[in-house]
């Protein structure tokens, strides 16, 4: 770790004590002037730190930036990596499989500039947002993009609720949602070992709107999006993007390895917003209307067509909600 950010976790062992600038050089090895100089770093960065005389420091809010140093060593098993702004997460993460395939990465980044959601599309990832992809390598036969999808979701839903305090829903198959509009898209890829015949990793996308400006978005997303935090001084003084990336990695870990009992498909369902519900499956250009009768141990989507008895599984695909006003908001 970097001096400002032992600093910063020397601060937050202490809790709400306050810790003198020459008991934080002393057990640090640090020099008092190198203290300031990483007190002054970290309040830029977002701490809150009070500094009282004949007292000392007190942190009275963590930085909520994200930071390299706190990610990777709350996650000594991956090798992490990070960036202001990159193209995509998940294009990083491939990259690292054609050197590597064998190892466990995690690529953060504040800012993508190419990133990109299901079906091709645009997955708008502006500055407040926090950007993140975990490659895994794998021997897991049985495992396929939709199944990892919604393990990630699950980690998604646990780690926001755990960490933020803030209950969300699911929207089959990669969509968190946040009163009625996303807060977070998740885009799972899987790396094929041409030799061998099989996925070999796989990659898994997660991007959250943190505290994403609405001017961020494209006029047309404004209606559809929701970010956790409307704006800074909403953050709550203990809540920060570097616990929320790390508690959502731990969560989608301990799913991971044991994923093929798909167990975690009964927490899937109850976070579900889809499930008993009405809504148009559009398939090859085509919009049906169809009712949610529930989702199977291979997180298929089970749906009952309009006007006929067929229950319908659906394992790829675009769903639309069709919203209680009986309006369609397309997703």
């Amino acid at each position: 770790m970097s001096t400002k950010e032992k600093v910063l976790k020397y601060l937050e062992d202490t809790d709400s004590k306050y810790v003198s600038g020459q008991v934080l050089a002393k057990n640090l090895g640090f020099s008092r002037t190198a203290v300031w100089k990483s007190i002054t770093d970290l309040r830029k960065e977002g701490a809150q730190i009070e500094a009282v005389t004949n007292r000392g420091y007190h942190l009275v809010r963590k930085s909520y930036k994200l930071s390299k140093e706190i990610i990777a060593s709350s996650l000594p098993d991956l090798d992490v990596y990070f960036f202001d702004e990159i193209d995509s997460t998940n294009n990083y993460c491939k990259f690292l499989a054609s050197k590597d395939k064998s190892r466990n990465a995690l690529v953060v980044s504040n800012k993508q500039l190419k990133g990109r959601g299901r079906l091709g599309r645009v997955f708008e990832s502006p500055s407040g947002g926090v950007y993140f992809s975990l490659l895994l390598n794998t021997k897991k036969s049985s495992v396929d993009n939709l199944l990892v999808t919604s393990a990630a979701s699950i980690a998604v839903s646990r780690a926001i609720q755990k960490v933020c305090n803030i209950e969300t829903q699911i929207k089959w198959v990669n969509d968190i949602y946040l009163n009625s509009k996303k807060v977070c898209g998740i885009l799972t890829e899987g790396i094929i070992d041409m030799e061998a015949g099989r996925i070999a990793a796989m990659v898994v996308g997660i991007g959250i709107n943190f505290v994403t400006p609405k001017k961020s978005f494209a006029p047309e997303l404004v209606p559809i999006l929701t970010s956790l935090y409307e704006n800074e001084s909403k953050i709550p003084l203990d809540v920060s993007m570097n616990e929320l990336v790390v508690t959502v990695i731990v969560e989608l870990l301990k799913i991971w390895n044991n994923i093929e009992d798909r167990s975690f498909l009964d927490e899937y369902r109850k976070r579900s917003n889809v499930i008993h519900t009405y809504v148009n499956i559009i398939r090859e250009g085509k919009s049906e209307s169809a009712y949610v009768e529930g989702i199977n141990a291979s997180a298929h989507l089970l749906v009952k067509l309009d006007n006929c008895d067929e229950i319908v599984e659906l394992g790829t695909g675009e769903i639309t909600l069709r919203l209680n006003n009986d309006k369609i908001a397309s997703i």
